[in-house]
């Protein structure tokens, strides 16, 4: 087939790559040393106690965690401000100069692993990709895979039945490819590296999708292009965007994942460049560099630490950049999409296998030959769930530090000089915590203010605004709920216990009272002790902490109420928590994911695919 050679992309990569991290170090140095600084002369009345001094430093290990997340945000908001739409391409420099009319240099495999999953949703979600892609006039350069690990014979015997009609129906005779394996060796890990073994020689690149993964046609194509016109490029990995939910918390996750997903996204790859990372499906990898350095090792030892990784994805983008193939974050979501935990139940059952896979990484962490930021993704994987054990225990010493006013607990550091000429530069507790707060919810608001460009796209000015509001006030109550689940979750890591690998639930489930009573009856616990010594030592504090006490005492009720589609569902009809794809939607999304989500389809019924062919 003939083509058009794509330009490669001209850019001193090392070189901006320094600029660009020069400036984040120095935005986190000034902003870190300024908030603990202030913190500490806060705490300084006649001296520091050993207990001030740790709440002090635990508290700046926060401040760096707070600020990477704001800076990140900011720098992609100025970018997406000024840069509207061409923001991927500032700063993933391999997607400029590309051709649109050029056609794939190599063979293409797009793959589909699976595993216990609904089978009409993920042959529904097959479908619409491979559509797409025939769509865009290129469906030679590609052939498709659905990689079943399904051990249910009952699911695997309608995975082959629909694979038949597929087939058939698309007359896709060594185009579409079904292949289950009896005893899922490795997990997904296993399922990819079999595809490898056994097809892996004959293609170029390999687009890697989830059992919930759509990605459109034209998408996948651009990607390609990209990989063609820059040889050294391991893999690159698209943004997903969130749809297809009906219940609160899933339409809560979807609205917050599309408002502010771009832009912290567009702020990561900003600085990562191309040391950029893997999230495991909607994307696309070179094969041949992936086969050769990727395999991955098993972890010595006994315990939940050890053995197969489950988080195979951070590891895999590593060994790329050691090899010397650059990984890329393409900040652009039009075209890849996934779906969510539909629940927070289900949502903290997904995090239980990502905890332990991301506390499995630092093992490898100081893996030689592993680039600096290979690291520090590693790092803020891990931080992203032992920051919940960070924030537990700085909240229990906030409240031993009011104790502390009346009962001396630790002893006393002396003043090395006066500090009472500074007092007047201090910032009160008062502002200190304004200022954090605000660092906290600021992408938030950013996020907002570029959506306000397209309003009409999720439901109006007025609509939009409250779908914010809405989602910030879920955010700020359920988060001290999530914190509490995620130190259960590494608690029991600590003393051993590992995670079961189970089929995602992918649908909507109403929480039980019972289930809910029982998982939330640590937050209710937690709630009332600490409501009990701030009212007896510090009655004024109670307002600033009535959010996280809200959140814990109200866990049970809020997670019923998360699950449940109608509450969803009647937000959705008058226009609250929309997003654009299903105020008009794309042509790869089916419309039972989009503008007909309010219409009820049972699991495996047949209506589904019928309704994607409409």
């Amino acid at each position: 087939m003939s083509h058009t050679t794509n330009k490669p992309c001209k850019i001193d990569v090392a070189k901006t790559k320094r600029r660009r991290r020069s400036l984040l170090l120095l935005l986190l140095s000034l902003t870190v040393g300024a908030l603990s600084t202030n913190l500490t002369l806060n705490l300084f009345e006649n001296g520091l106690s050993l207990l001030e001094g740790i709440y002090v430093l635990l508290s700046t290990i926060a401040f760096l965690w707070i600020s990477q997340s704001f800076w990140t945000s900011i720098i992609g908001f100025v970018i997406r401000a000024f840069h509207h739409t061409n923001a991927a391409k500032t700063v993933a420099p391999i997607a400029r100069d590309l051709d649109p009319k050029a056609a794939p240099e190599g063979k293409i495999a797009v793959v589909m692993p699976a595993y216990n999953e609904d089978p009409e949703l993920v042959f529904l979600g097959m479908e619409q990709t491979l559509r797409s892609v025939l769509a865009t006039g290129h469906g030679n350069s590609f052939e498709f895979f659905l990689l079943s690990d399904t051990t249910d014979l009952s699911i695997a015997a309608q995975e082959e039945t629909l694979a038949q009609e597929l087939l058939h129906r698309y007359a896709l005779q060594g185009k579409f490819h079904y292949r289950r394996r009896e005893k899922n060796t490795h997990r997904k890990v296993g399922n990819i590296k079999d595809f490898c073994d056994r097809w892996g020689a004959s293609f170029d690149y390999m687009v890697v999708l989830d059992a919930d993964s759509i990605m459109s046609g034209e998408t996948i194509l651009n990607m390609t292009r990209m990989m063609d016109n820059n040889p050294k490029a391991g893999l690159i990995q698209a943004l997903p965007r969130a749809m297809g939910q009906k219940t609160l918390f899933g339409r809560l996750t979807q609205f917050n994942i599309r408002l502010t997903g771009e832009l912290f996204t567009t702020g990561l790859s900003y600085w990562t460049m191309n040391d950029g990372n893997y999230w495991g499906h909607n994307a696309i990898l070179r094969l041949s560099p992936f086969m050769e350095h990727c395999d991955l090792p098993i972890l010595s030892g006994q315990g939940p630490l050890s053995g197969e990784i489950l988080s195979h994805d951070f590891v895999e983008a590593a060994f790329l950049r050691r090899a010397g193939q650059d990984v890329w974050i393409y900040p652009e979501g039009k075209g890849s999409y996934e779906q969510v935990p539909t629940n927070i139940l289900d949502h903290i059952i997904r995090d239980q296998r990502w905890c332990q896979g991301n506390f499995q990484h630092m093992r490898l962490i100081s893996e030689k030959g592993l680039k600096k930021v290979s690291r520090i993704h590693m790092l803020m994987g891990a931080m992203s769930y032992g920051s919940s054990y960070l924030w537990m225990m700085l909240l229990l010493m906030s409240a031993f530090l009011v104790t502390e006013r009346t009962m001396p607990i630790s002893p006393v550091i002396p003043l090395p000089y006066e500090w009472s000429m500074l007092t007047p530069y201090t910032a009160s507790p008062l502002t200190l915590f304004i200022i954090v707060m605000s660092m906290l919810f600021m992408p938030k608001v950013l996020a907002l203010l570029l959506a306000y460009r397209e309003a009409s796209a999720y439901g109006g000015v007025i609509k939009l605004t409250l779908s914010s509001i809405l989602e910030m006030v879920f955010s700020a109550i359920s988060a001290p709920v999530i914190m509490i689940f995620h130190v259960r979750i590494i608690s029991a890591l600590l003393i051993g216990k590992t995670v079961q690998w189970n089929a995602q639930s992918r649908s909507g489930r109403s929480i039980p009272w019972k289930e809910a009573f029982k998982q939330h009856r640590a937050h209710f616990l937690a709630a009332v002790v600490l409501g009990f010594v701030y009212l007896n030592q510090a009655p004024e504090l109670l307002l600033w902490l009535a959010p996280i006490l809200t959140g814990l005492i109200f866990g049970a009720p809020l997670a019923v109420a998360f699950g449940q589609e109608k509450i969803g569902l009647f937000l959705q009809r008058h226009g609250i928590l929309l997003i654009p794809e299903e105020t008009s939607p794309p042509e790869e999304l089916p419309l039972i994911f989009t503008r007909n989500i309010q219409e009820s389809f049972p699991l495996g019924s047949t209506e589904l695919t019928a309704k994607a062919a409409e």
